[in-house]
């Protein structure tokens, strides 16, 4: 069985495995010791902060294979990006060109450097053991952090997104990189991605061209990347999508990989979620399963188990009250898996 937890300085070279598998194209959650040192002590610290108004806090939790209590994933949330420096993207927009003499009249799709989403939350850094990507673990790992949301609108903003990793090879090549930001960077996509997660993000606007690029004018790999999903993304991004994500226009400025997003309080899990108090359940077999939470804040825990919604609250059997470290009578909080 599964639990999800803040993570904490002990999971460090879990979380190092976890980002040297993850490969090219997370860059927020670089294969890189100290940054993502940085990330627990900012999570740590955040959780810490009494918080009325969303700002730079961040939070970082982890999933535990409870059966031999190891990390086999991880995810987070930002809380607002964009807060000390732009949080930079293209969005896909359309340029019209007529000429009534000749009577022509095209719109032609073009790229727009913008930076939309500061002072947005995001969803960020899914991943997950290849061993255990399961369908139950990548639900739980990523509604878990809904489910965070839910429970303190405060730190958040009311929209929500998350950006979906591009199309590149094992080796780093992209093919929209290549046709596009190699010529403003001078470097390859590994550099560049790995840069973007572990270094100050103000080169990208002393680089990055800021005139509109017409697609057209791009090689046909290039033009074909827009817009499409890693194909190791393809799970979790099933999982936003199912709850409620949509895609608006908005690409990657390195890889062309899709931002989507929501009005937070209109997901599935953050609409359907409830609290009450956790009751005795003795028969496990008998209740659909739950995605259920417990603890405040630094002892924040979700686990995925059958459970029975009855009237005064959620039947729960022994074994996952333990998980959670509850008892009958706890406040907790659920939506059906």
């Amino acid at each position: 069985m599964y639990l999800v937890r803040p993570a904490d300085f002990a999971d460090l070279p879990a979380l190092e495995r976890l980002a040297q598998q993850a490969g090219i194209g997370i860059t927020n959650f670089p294969a890189n010791r100290d940054r993502l040192n940085d990330k627990i002590a900012s999570s740590r610290r955040s959780l810490q902060t009494d918080v009325v108004q969303p700002g730079d806090e961040s939070y970082l939790f982890v999933l535990v294979d409870t059966s031999n209590d190891k990390i086999v994933g991880c995810c987070g949330i930002d809380a607002m990006v964009g807060v000390d420096t732009p949080f930079y993207s293209y969005r896909i927009d359309e340029v019209v060109h007529a000429s009534p003499q000749l009577q022509i009249h095209n719109r032609i799709p073009a790229l727009f450097l913008c930076h939309d989403y500061s002072g947005t939350s995001r969803l960020i850094a899914l991943v997950v053991d290849k061993a255990h990507q399961n369908s139950l673990a990548m639900s739980l790992l990523s509604r878990a952090r809904l489910l965070f949301i839910a429970r303190y609108p405060e730190r958040f903003t009311k929209r929500l997104f998350a950006e979906l990793r591009g199309e590149s090879d094992k080796q780093g090549y992209s093919a929209f990189w290549d046709a596009l930001g190699k010529h403003f960077f001078t470097m390859d996509f590994k550099k560049a991605d790995y840069l973007s997660g572990v270094s100050n993000k103000n080169f990208i606007a002393e680089l990055m061209p800021r005139y509109p690029i017409y697609v057209p004018t791009l090689p046909e790999a290039a033009q074909e990347a827009i817009g499409v999903i890693h194909e190791n993304s393809d799970q979790s991004a099933e999982v936003l999508l199912n709850e409620g994500f949509e895609f608006r226009g908005y690409i990657d400025i390195f890889d062309a990989g899709p931002s989507i997003e929501a009005r937070t309080e209109s997901l599935h899990t953050i609409a359907q979620q409830k609290m009450d108090k956790a009751l005795s359940l003795t028969d496990a077999a008998k209740g659909p399963m739950h995605l259920i939470s417990a603890g405040h804040l630094e002892h924040f825990r979700v686990t995925a188990a059958p459970a029975e919604p009855q009237v005064a609250g959620l039947a729960l059997e022994k074994a996952t009250q333990e998980r959670l470290g509850i008892s009958s009578g706890h406040r907790i909080q659920w939506v059906a898996l």
